[in-house]
């Protein structure tokens, strides 16, 4: 590969990355506590207690820290575990596979209606041309 696209793929790969680490500390950055929207995301009824949140600080390690679990969560990747939902509790991967074939299928029919749309603009002009 020529130095130009080791470059390109390092940009890339630095991007990425920046862009993962500033959505993981995005509840930190919200201006409320985690724990206490992942408690409000839960159950809304539920009160706020002390124990239930430390409890859930407990139960996702959110004593690490967002650099701290934002570490955890990229050794995770690098074995092949996307992590576990915050909220209910079950593995990431299988619902980002669901989520990302709603939206294959989803630009899938966008592609095509937009081939029929360029297709039906276009039938003028050639037709056009071709009667000379």
């Amino acid at each position: 590969m020529p130095r130009r696209g080791w470059v390109t793929a390092a940009s890339r790969a630095v991007t990425v990355l920046g862009v993962v680490a500033l959505i993981g500390v995005l509840p930190w950055l919200s201006g409320r506590s985690p724990e206490l929207s992942i408690l409000r995301a839960r159950s809304a009824e539920q009160e706020a207690t002390p124990e239930a949140l430390a409890a859930i600080r407990a139960e996702l390690g959110l004593d690490a820290g967002p650099f701290g679990l934002l570490g955890h969560w990229l050794s995770g990747v690098l074995r092949g575990d996307l992590g576990t939902s915050w909220i209910s509790g079950g593995p990431v991967g299988p619902s980002i596979v669901r989520a990302l074939g709603v939206s294959v299928t989803l630009m899938a029919f966008a592609l095509a209606v937009a081939l029929v749309t360029a297709a039906l603009l276009c039938l003028p002009t050639l037709h056009r041309v071709t009667r000379g």
